[in-house]
């Protein structure tokens, strides 16, 4: 016979066992809010549309998508991250919002580090470097080196001052010694076209738009910015290999501080399971955002909070290393 002290014992731990299950039940109880940065349309828009339709689909209640523009990500990250952690929001932020933001911006409203969860890595953004045809080069060496033996000669089309490419530029600059002039656009498309039209000679574009928005034999793309190299441009090194320090641009779910584990973890294993190594909903959501999930993509939240740990530490660094100073937002 069990004494009423054991039975008090399993109990506890039955509903210590449970308790995870019932978490997640009672937080999905009313539509859920998955907040974006990006206009309708966008790579991320389209993005968490997958995670809302394979979440929806999986636990039977309304997942939605509230667009939150502006700010360089900050409204709709400050948005998630002073919402109540019960699992009723979350956000889906990229690189730059995310990691790159603090180390750039005076006054962020917000601590991504302190005050955000991370759920899943969804995948990265590739870019490409896009040279002008005319430019007497073939590959990111030798046009390192033309930089190197003509100082200002090369313009490097930038779209602003907190942008990755400008960074880029003073990077180059301060750590090996390469001048290139920095010539800023309104957009980034902007630069891109000064490219083809050699108003400038080199961007950094990404690679789904790039190819949209150019001719076979227009440009030269001799580095890709991707953990890997591009199944489609398998000669084309990736920074790495071209002994250009990658600041990758990646796109991953975030949630308040404080949202219970369990239902992390159920986000992470849905969106996994249901859109990352799903063939028709990858195809449908992330290929057709260019969003590649590759690399660390698709782990688990702990691997997540590692890589995004790591990602700040890179801008952080970068961004010191180019000796550029704060701006006030």
């Amino acid at each position: 016979m069990i004494s009423l002290k054991t039975w008090g014992v399993l109990a506890g731990l039955a509903a210590a066992l449970i308790a995870p299950s019932l978490a997640a039940a009672q937080t999905w109880s009313k539509p859920v809010r998955l907040l974006t940065p990006n206009p309708p349309g966008s790579a991320s828009d389209l993005a968490l549309r997958g995670i809302a339709e394979v979440m929806s689909k999986a636990t039977g209640q309304t997942f939605f998508v509230e667009n939150r523009p502006g700010a360089s990500g900050t409204i709709a990250g400050q948005a998630c991250a002073s919402a109540a952690p019960d699992g009723q929001t979350f956000c889906l932020l990229d690189a730059f919002n995310s990691a790159l933001s603090p180390a750039i911006f005076n006054n962020m409203p917000f601590d991504t580090k302190n005050d955000l969860m991370p759920v899943v890595l969804l995948g990265f953004f590739p870019s490409g470097l896009w040279v002008n045809k005319d430019v007497p080069i073939n590959s990111a060496e030798e046009l390192l080196e033309l930089a190197r033996k003509q100082p200002g000669k090369i313009n490097f089309a930038t779209f602003g001052a907190a942008s990755s490419s400008s960074i880029y530029v003073a990077w180059l600059k301060n750590v090996r010694g390469i001048e290139m002039t920095n010539v800023s656009y309104k957009s980034a498309l902007d630069a891109f076209r000064a490219v083809i039209g050699g108003e400038a000679q080199v961007a950094s574009y990404a690679m789904g738009p790039g190819l949209a928005n150019s001719k076979p034999g227009e440009l030269k793309l001799v580095a890709v910015n991707n953990p890997t190299r591009l199944p489609a441009f398998p000669n084309v090194p990736t920074f790495e290999e071209a002994k250009l320090s990658a600041v990758l641009a990646w796109f991953g779910l975030f949630a308040p501080k404080g949202t219970p584990q369990a239902v992390i973890d159920r986000i992470n294993s849905e969106v996994v399971k249901g859109l990352i190594q799903n063939p028709e909903t990858k195809k449908r959501f992330l290929d057709a955002a260019g969003i590649e999930p590759t690399g660390p993509a698709g782990g688990t939240p702990a691997e997540f909070a590692k890589f995004f740990e790591s990602e700040i530490s890179v801008y952080a660094r970068m961004v010191k290393e180019a000796g550029i100073e704060k701006i006030d937002r």
